[in-house]
């Protein structure tokens, strides 16, 4: 379960995002790895994220149903935290947080 700590926040690349969908952390991404993955492909920063070291990236994985393997993708957390093993459900609704990323900022539950 994500705890958040009041001004928490959510992303996840827009072609990833399953509205509504239970997910399981996997693993956590080394901290180098998070601020590579949001900054732009030349390592400078968006308009949006001037501190990349304050999010904390995830690897998660969709527990949905009827498929040979269940969708991987990658989250990113700021003023929250969520542990390897822990499920939640990502939000119903989402907005657009980095264009220049492609990705949406959303809430889990």
């Amino acid at each position: 379960m994500v705890q958040d700590n009041g001004d928490g926040q959510i992303l996840v690349f827009t072609y990833d995002y399953e509205a509504g969908e239970d997910f399981e952390v996997i693993s956590q991404l080394e901290t180098s790895t998070t601020v590579r993955i949001l900054q732009t492909a030349d390592g400078e920063a968006v308009p949006e994220i001037s501190q990349p070291d304050e999010y904390v990236g995830h690897v998660v994985r969709y527990q949905v149903d009827g498929g040979p393997v269940s969708p991987t993708t990658l989250m990113f957390i700021r003023g929250g935290t969520i542990s390897s093993g822990d499920s939640a459900t990502l939000g119903e609704e989402a907005t657009m947080f980095s264009p220049t990323l492609n990705l949406l900022s959303t809430d889990v539950s």
